[in-house]
Order: structure tokens, then sequence, then C-alpha cells
């Protein structure tokens, strides 16, 4: 199948003039609306118009492209990209990366804090979405830092960061080891409006680990983090967070203990929510 975006064509404005795009036995699968069925599958302005019986479909003002024996799927969404601007753009940037996204038929995505330096002033905000507006293949936002440098001292202007269309908050990459400044930074960030997503580790668990804490660490003799490195942190940040009535996210958990730690905490009616990477499985 094409590698274009529908999703993108549609944002960029560019689909009004498109010609008509006929995929012909495509395999349909769309879960919430409970299709899974072969069919001819008509876009037209960027949208899907029409979804017809296989082989139906014969239009003389349509580009036609046979995708017998290929899936088309609603399009993907990735909330944990790192686009290296500012800074390390040698790595990625705004546009080879919304590219990227497109080509793997991710309709949109989101932008970590995590650069250098990172994004954590409202005139970073600005002049990253103004960069995506103008470069993007794919709708982007950007998350700014929970902490002014990612130090985990100061708190960021939450507020100026929501008026200036921040989409989130996270110091992703660290963890905010004072409890003090992460309750603080609950009580602020509901008044924003804008959800925190946490990297929960206990560094002082995790030390120099390069892997998963185990026989297979033992035998390779290299230094190990252990679970609870992970998990203990999920607790004490579900405590605060159902204390201060307040909704987090939890970032690329990595541990079966972690897992536990967050049902135990839905559970018990914190507002959590969390996502796992494969690179983080793979550990």
């Amino acid at each position: 199948m094409s590698p274009r975006p529908i999703s993108s064509l549609d944002w960029r404005g560019a689909a009004e003039d498109a010609t008509p795009l006929v995929l012909r036995r495509a395999s349909v699968l769309d879960p919430r609306a409970g299709i899974d069925a072969v069919h001819d599958v008509v876009v037209e302005d960027g949208r899907i118009a029409q979804l017809a019986e296989p082989g139906s479909v014969d239009r003389d003002d349509a580009e036609a492209v046979d995708a017998e024996g290929m899936s088309v799927f609603p399009a993907f969404f990735d909330p944990h990209v790192h686009l290296r601007t500012p800074g390390q753009e040698h790595k990625e940037d705004v546009e080879t990366g919304a590219r990227a996204a497109a080509a793997g038929g991710y309709c949109g995505i989101l932008a970590m804090a995590n650069t250098d330096p990172p994004v954590d002033t409202a005139a970073d905000v600005r002049s990253l979405r103004e960069r995506a507006e103008a470069e993007a293949a794919v709708p982007v936002g950007f998350l700014a830092c929970v902490t002014r440098g990612m130090k985990g001292e100061e708190l960021t202007d939450m507020a100026e960061l929501a008026d200036d269309g921040a989409a989130g908050l996270s110091d992703d990459g660290l963890p905010i080891r004072s409890a003090r400044v992460l309750r603080r930074a609950l009580q602020y960030q509901r008044l924003a409006g804008l959800q925190i997503a946490l990297h929960e580790e206990d560094t002082e668990l995790s030390g120099k680990g390069v892997m998963h804490e185990g026989l297979v660490s033992a035998t390779l003799g290299l230094e190990g983090i252990p679970g609870i490195s992970e998990s203990t942190m999920i607790e004490r940040d579900a405590a605060l967070a159902r204390y201060e009535d307040a909704r987090i996210h939890l970032q690329h958990l990595s541990a079966r203990s972690s897992v536990v730690a967050v049902a135990a905490a839905k559970e018990a009616g914190v507002a959590i929510t969390c996502e796992a990477t494969p690179t983080r499985l793979s550990r």
C-alpha cells in the first residue's frame, strides 16, 4: 500500500485538490467500529468516503491501488517520541521524525522535552510548534518540562506553557526525586490543565545498571537494575496522585512489579495510565 498518510494530507490541506484514491480488495480492520472484512476503500478529500464491496468500485477519476493481501487500519498515534530538536538535530529533527511517523502510518506524535537545552519555557514551545506547522507531515505535539532544566528543583511556569500550547509535562529520562517537588507539581498541574508524564526510577537503586537484575545479568557479569527501582517510585507517585486527586501517566514501564503497582493503584481509585515500549520490554 502507498505510504502516503491520509491524515497528513487532511491536516496539511493538500487533500482538497488531491485525486480520489481507491484501495481495491483491502483487508479493513477497525475494532472500535466492528469492521473486519475485505472492502474497496474510497478516499476523497483526504478522508475515507466509502467502504464498498470488494471489486465493486470502478471510477475513472480515481487512482486505483490493488491492495489485495494488504491491510488498512485506523491511523496510529505515538505519545512518546524523541525529535532531538533543539540541540541534536544530527540524530533527528521535526521534519525527519514526522516523515518517519507518516511513513509508518501514524496520524500524530508527541515529542518529549528532554532536548539540549530542555523545552522548559513558553518561547521554546512556541518555536517548536511554528517549526512543526511549517515542516511536519503529521500533527506534532510538544511536551514541556516539569522542572526547569530538568533538575528536579524548581517548577516550570505550567500555566504559561499551557497557554502557549504545550501538550503535557514531563522530565522524561529523569525521575522527579523529591516527593515535595512532585506534590507541588501535581497541585500546579491541575490548575494548568496539563497532565504529567513520569519517568519512574529510584536512581539510588538502579545505580549504573545496564539491564534487568537477575540470572542473566549475573551470568553475563553485568550490573543489573532491580525491578523495585521502578515499582517503588510508582507506588510513591501513585500515593501522591491519590492524595492530590491528580492524574498521572507513567512512561516506558519495564518490570512486572511495576504492572502490579499500577494495577493496585487503579484498584485504589488513582487516575493513572501507563505505557510500554519495545526497548524497555527487551531489557
